[in-house]
């Protein structure tokens, strides 16, 4: 599983606040082309779905699984023979920062090709997110 794990220097709140608003991610995540929601879904929180476009990736739309209000959520993507799940979590750390942890999994029947494939750029996605919400939430706060 790709995943990354940093050391913000932003409180909680402030990285929650860059992390929640996935509407407005194409304006300051490189790896984002653009985010529109579902009409239908709750605006946030759990059952909220946005269809995602990333450079180099096929359209993904992503259904939010598990919601914590202020540190973080889980959602799903779904194409044939394989799940995506993404991780997003937030904690704090000393002196007012935060620890962010971002994270990619894929099950199914294709997982193994899904993860040969795009593993590689799936980790400089992930990698480049933590720092470009670092930026985000410095600009907040």
């Amino acid at each position: 599983m790709p995943d990354t794990s940093c050391t913000l220097p932003v409180s909680p709140a402030a990285a929650w606040s860059a992390l929640r608003d996935i509407a407005s991610w194409p304006a300051w995540l490189p790896t984002v082309t653009s985010v529109t929601h579902v009409a239908g879904t709750p605006a946030t929180g759990i059952g909220a779905s946005y269809a995602v476009v990333q450079p180099r990736l096929r359209k993904a739309v992503w259904t939010v699984t598990s919601w914590t209000e202020g540190s973080g959520f889980v959602w799903e993507s779904r194409q044939p023979g394989v799940r995506t799940t993404g991780t997003h979590t937030l904690t704090p750390g000393p002196d007012s920062t935060t620890v962010v942890e971002l994270g990619i999994a894929w099950a199914g029947p294709v997982a193994g090709l899904v993860r040969a494939a795009y593993g590689r750029l799936t980790r400089e996605y992930i990698e480049t997110e933590a720092a470009a919400l670092g930026e985000r939430a410095a600009s907040l706060a």
